[in-house]
């Protein structure tokens, strides 16, 4: 099986000036990887030169995480920055909205604006607001409803721990940088997104709206594990809304962000649709190089049934589901 001829990747990030970079989780990123901190700031030679390298096509850039959710202004100027950028760039980027979920009525009319007047292909949200709260409230769902109306899936992406979460969930008898490293990407970030996906569940947010779609990263946010149990689990039986697995199947879309791993996706690929599983990379946090190697081994070990699913996973999800204008690949 050959290696695809190129890639779509969408979880891909960038600092926004409008919304920023500085809380304090960051800034203590920052002072351990400044060339980070620059990489998510450029949007022309490195970045291109990172694609490049990498044999991606087309990037979906969001902001960074962790930012946007408190500050509608910012997010409005930081989207249209966005789009500046990407008018730059004709058929190398693409974009997700940022959105300020801590007010939903403003959060939805953002994305409705964006879709419209940039043509953005859906918006990544931080899993939470800065307290914890997730989104399977009433309050939060005009969101929800936006994007099944506009047919653009919501992207729900890790937030950072807040330091009262650092201190009484994950702190122990270990250096401070192992406390951040469980809390985030070792176990905790992953943990929380798949607690609230089955919470946007539990609350019927995917009866209210059947035509949702929502993207999570990770190779399934530890959810793939778990959905043979939540089936056949009696708890949600009061709920009356249905199978997970049913969710699983028709609302929800999985990337590899961040993962580079043969076996963990063959795992996620036994409960998932493989339609419904994407390739990115998490730039600037890993390089588009890394990626590239391992679409070429995933072709050597013959990981997917057929060249058509491998070159799926690499960039034809993507282009169906964002409806991407793609030279070569029918959307």
């Amino acid at each position: 099986m050959r290696p695809p001829p190129f890639a779509v990747t969408l979880e891909e990030h960038a600092t926004l000036p409008a919304i920023g970079d500085e809380i304090d989780f960051y800034n203590n990123v920052w002072k351990t990887w400044p060339a980070v901190r620059e990489a998510l700031r450029d949007f022309d030679s490195r970045r291109i030169s990172d694609l490049d390298g990498g044999n991606v096509r087309l990037q979906v850039i969001s902001s960074l995480p962790g930012m946007a959710s408190i500050n509608p202004s910012g997010c409005r100027a930081g989207n249209d920055e966005l789009a500046a950028h990407i008018a730059r760039h004709p058929g190398r980027f693409a974009g997700f909205a940022a959105l300020p979920m801590e007010r939903p009525e403003e959060a939805a009319a953002e994305l409705k604006r964006t879709v419209r007047e940039h043509g953005f292909v859906g918006a990544m949200v931080d899993n939470n607001l800065a307290d914890g709260t997730h989104y399977h409230e009433k309050r939060f769902w005009p969101v929800f409803e936006a994007a099944q109306e506009l047919d653009v899936p919501i992207y729900t992406h890790p937030s950072p721990p807040s330091a009262e979460s650092l201190k009484t969930r994950f702190a122990g008898p270990w250096p401070t940088v192992v406390s951040t490293g469980i809390a985030t990407g070792c176990w905790g970030w992953h943990e929380d997104v798949g607690l609230h996906i089955i919470q946007l569940f539990a609350a019927g947010l995917f009866k209210q709206f059947p035509r949702l779609k929502i993207i999570i990263g990770h190779m399934g946010e530890l959810i793939p594990m778990m959905i043979d149990r939540l089936d056949g689990s009696r708890f949600f039986s009061k709920g009356d809304v249905g199978k997970f697995s049913d969710v699983w199947d028709r609302n929800i879309w999985v990337t590899s962000s961040g993962m580079f791993s043969v076996r963990v996706l063959e795992m996620l690929l036994q409960v998932t649709k493989k339609e419904r599983v994407l390739f990115s990379i998490d730039t600037p946090f890993n390089a588009s190089e890394r990626g590239l190697k391992f679409l070429e081994e995933l072709a050597e070990k013959e990981v997917f049934e057929s060249q058509e699913e491998l070159d799926g996973f690499a960039y034809g999800n993507a282009v169906r589901l964002l409806k991407l204008d793609v030279d070569g690949v029918e959307g």
